[in-house]
């Protein structure tokens, strides 16, 4: 945590702002003081207004955005409605939460360069710091690369680093590491407490993966419909889990099942429970363990039988890429049967991204073949899969043009001349849970409404097959389960890419794990989570609960199941043999 507090570096009076075309305040009332040199977590259900809150802070809002703003935001001392953007810049970076809203150079240097370039620095001191951004956020050797050749957690990274070439007083970011894998988070992490820790950088961070940035921060404020309804110190802020329950947010694992389990502590790391779990406090309670704990869990079962089943997509020794020269699938050998969940991970530019584009059919192989619905994609017009394929690019924004959520549903049908289009796009929004929003422009929302909104879009055509990258990215919980219950209820054929190991692990039927273009691992959820050899490959780590399970011994993926192996073994032996702290 951040050693050296100063003064009031943030000061926000009575902040409202309601953007253009809607009826409703997205900010109603902010109040929010921040210190020099802190690190705040800022989190909360999605469309609660954490990135409007964001954009105040270097002047997009109101100096860029037209809309209704009221009241006072203050970053060191200056009053930000009365000053220039560029003077602002020099005091808050902001890392937007979509890179590509972010990113207009077109090489990865230009990008990083662009923001000394405009501070009329020497070209030498450009250079360093251009090295030296690139270095904290291991992007080196990407330095000439095109900035549409990179993942979405690369671009994540570049971002990151055009920010760090500006070494800001205050970094603002919106779920920075929402595309990176998880090595790469905690990388990235690291670096941002050493700013914070060694160069006093204030840092306010928006994130719905709590598990990841709590350990990092010194304070946890919570949104909800535009207001902080709980701002507390990140040791205590998870005493009120009841809090994060109502509005659907991850808790972390250790924190949670330190709760089921009655001790009162929060820790964060799997370190800090082991001790916990020798207290007295766990020892009585353990008995007293009710079946049921306050979250709800699921397993996920097989939806397919390989038997009497053709595949619905079959692919052979695909290789596939952007450029001849450079192949980004090596080799790839696969099937995916009716009524799979198929979850796809691994380390960024693996090549997830471009194995969905192959099976949507908008990439064509070099080498190989791909079948879908026994139709070889080489030989077919991409347009004719239209209907029958959905997709979801991580970048929601690439697929929404019209002047309302409910347009954007209905846009599918009315194309493919479907019938009952008022039905289709009614029943899509409300399964995505937007239907209220089904008047308001998409590009008004957060990302996570308009993301779902994209997913509704492909909802209302009804496809055979759905294909979705990155679909958990700037969701809370709550939104998450909604969207993955509902094709797992109509036993939906589902490939999704995904860095949440847990979402993989409680709806997929199946996962692969890709490494360097290729397919290392292709099973159920339970036999890939214990393969650590595989995981360290892709950059992926074992759930909290996964790993405390495995040193107790017990065979569990959830803090359901690990709670249960203990209530039926001699926990106090199990405990003081199993584990050394």
């Amino acid at each position: 945590m951040s050693q050296n507090r100063g003064s009031t570096i943030i000061e926000i009076r009575d902040l409202w702002y309601t953007y253009p075309g809607r009826m409703e305040p997205t900010l109603k009332g902010i109040d929010l003081k921040i210190k020099e040199g802190e690190f705040v977590l800022l989190t909360g259900p999605t469309g609660c207004g954490k990135s409007t809150l964001l954009k105040t802070l270097n002047g997009i809002i109101p100096h860029e955005s037209e809309g209704i703003f009221s009241g006072s935001i203050k970053i060191s001392g200056i009053e930000t409605v009365d000053s220039g953007q560029m003077e602002l810049s020099k005091k808050a970076g902001l890392v937007f939460q979509s890179p590509d809203d972010q990113i207009f150079s077109t090489t990865v240097e230009d990008e990083v360069a662009f923001g000394p370039e405009n501070l009329c620095m020497k070209r030498e001191e450009i250079d360093k710091k251009v090295d030296d951004a690139l270095k904290m956020v291991g992007m080196s050797g990407h330095r000439l690369d095109s900035t549409n050749s990179l993942s979405g957690g690369q671009k994540q990274r570049v971002c990151i680093a055009s920010m760090l070439a500006m070494m800001p007083e205050i970094l603002a970011m919106d779920e920075p590491v929402s595309q990176m894998d998880p090595a790469g988070t905690q990388e990235i992490l690291n670096t941002v407490r050493e700013l914070n820790r060694k160069q006093n950088i204030t840092i306010l961070l928006v994130e719905h993966r709590l598990h990841e940035i709590a350990p990092f921060a010194d304070r946890v404020v919570i949104m909800d419909s535009g207001k902080i309804i709980l701002d507390q110190p990140a040791s205590k802020a998870f005493e009120n889990l009841e809090v994060f329950h109502r509005l659907g947010l991850r808790v972390p694992e250790p924190v949670e099942l330190c709760h089921t389990l009655g001790i009162k502590a929060s820790p964060f790391s799997v370190e800090e429970t082991f001790p916990l779990l020798n207290t007295g406090n766990f020892k009585e309670k353990i008995g007293d363990y009710p079946a049921s704990p306050g979250r709800k869990e699921k397993t996920s079962s097989p939806g397919w039988s390989a038997e009497n089943n053709e595949p619905l997509v079959s692919v052979r020794d695909l290789w596939s890429g952007y450029d001849k020269s450079r192949m980004v699938l090596k080799g790839i050998n696969l099937e995916i049967h009716r009524g799979e969940r198929v979850a796809v991970m691994g380390t960024n530019g693996s090549g997830k991204s471009t194995l969905l584009l192959n099976l949507a059919a908008m990439l064509r192989p070099y080498k190989g073949s791909v079948k879908i619905f026994g139709e070889d994609t080489k030989t077919k017009n991409p347009y004719s899969f239209a209907g029958r394929i959905g997709f979801v690019f991580q970048n929601p924004d690439l697929m929404l043009f019209c002047d309302s959520t409910e347009e954007e549903a209905k846009f599918g049908p009315a194309r493919l001349k479907l019938d009952n289009i008022e039905e289709r796009a009614k029943i899509s929004l409300e399964a995505m849970s937007i239907l209220n929003l089904r008047k308001d422009l998409p590009q008004s929302l957060s990302r996570g409404q308009r993301l779902r909104t994209a997913v509704a879009s492909i909802l209302s055509i009804d496809p055979i097959l759905v294909l979705l990258d990155e679909p958990t990215t700037g969701q809370d919980r709550v939104n998450i389960e909604q969207m993955m219950d509902y094709f797992k209820t109509r036993g939906s054929t589902l490939v999704f890419c995904t860095h949440d190991i847990e979402i993989a692990m409680l709806y997929a039927t199946r996962i692969l794990v890709m490494n360097e273009g290729q397919i290392i691992a292709d099973g159920r959820g339970r036999d890939v989570i214990k393969d650590i050899d595989i995981l360290r490959k892709a950059s992926l780590t074992q759930p909290p609960v996964v790993e405390i399970a495995s040193y107790l011994g017990i065979d569990a993926f959830s803090i359901t199941e690990l709670v249960d192996g203990l209530i039926h073994r001699n926990p106090e032996i199990r405990i003081a043999e199993g584990i050394k702290c």
